[in-house]
């Protein structure tokens, strides 16, 4: 293989383990449609940043920990409103920046669209680098506040009830959700990174039993749906995005067949 191949699979391991960490939570919490909505905003700020003439990486991060850190005002048992239907709300917002932003980009929207199934082909060590250095705070703060965290995965009224700082580690929790979802999107995409985000989790989720088992299996799920995703593609020639949600998908499904022979036999 091509040495330049290297630096890719690097950054798609680092990208699938990142993400298949936040899933962990994402999904656990019950609020998946987060990955899509924060993508969506990550890409309005990147799109709306070019518009203005201002730097497109400062406007996803903007736009994506700006939308992440509103949710926080969604407060269990004190608002009719549900998480899910506030960020379906927020999507449609984003949704609608998007496509205006699109309308108002002058020239070529290549490189706007490319951020619907990334560029991972075309990494650069300076972006490899960033996502990894993010990828190490993740796990240095879900090991730091994980008796926190593990609350929040159980309830958030909960977790308010017996005082173990909610709001903070819940609002940091989502506001470093939204820096690695737009460090990562224009290398995975809007519609993949919904796809890493959910996937492994729920894989994870169905074949083990216990945090600590959960969180290990969906990174290494994370990590497994690039690599074979990308040896697909590349030995075949097919589009790398592509590949890596269709395989998240069967890796998903194989879970759910396990997890329905397992219990058939108990």
């Amino acid at each position: 293989m091509d040495p330049f191949f290297y630096l890719v699979i690097y950054a798609g391991a680092i990208a699938g383990a990142s993400c298949g960490l936040l899933g962990v939570y994402i999904v656990g919490m019950r609020m998946p449609f987060i990955g899509t909505c924060i993508s969506h905003a990550a890409m309005a700020g990147t799109i709306w940043a070019s518009v203005l003439g201002i730097n497109p990486t400062a406007g996803a991060l903007v736009a994506s920990v700006a939308t992440a850190v509103s949710l926080t005002a969604i407060k269990p048992g004190k608002t009719k409103l549900d998480t899910n239907v506030g960020l379906a709300i927020l999507f449609s917002l984003m949704l609608g920046l998007t496509f205006l932003g699109m309308g108002l980009v002058t020239g070529s929207r290549s490189e706007v669209l490319s951020l619907l199934w990334g560029s991972i082909l075309y990494v650069q060590k300076e972006k490899a680098i960033v996502i990894t250095i993010f990828a190490l705070i993740l796990a240095v703060f879900v090991w730091l506040f994980n008796k926190e965290m593990k609350v929040l995965l159980f309830s958030r009224s909960m977790a308010q009830a017996t005082g173990v700082h909610s709001g903070f580690v819940y609002c940091s929790f989502l506001g470093l959700c939204g820096i690695i979802l737009a460090v990562n999107l224009p290398l995975i995409g809007g519609l993949m990174i919904f796809s890493l985000i959910t996937n492994p989790a729920a894989s994870a989720y169905q074949l083990c039993r216990g945090h600590r088992w959960v969180v290990i299996m969906s990174i290494t799920l994370g990590v497994a749906t690039t690599m074979i995703g990308f040896g697909i593609s590349y030995f075949f020639d097919l589009p790398t995005g592509a590949c890596i949600v269709i395989v998240s998908t069967m890796i998903f499904g194989a879970a759910v067949l396990y997890r329905r022979v397992i219990n058939s036999r108990d």
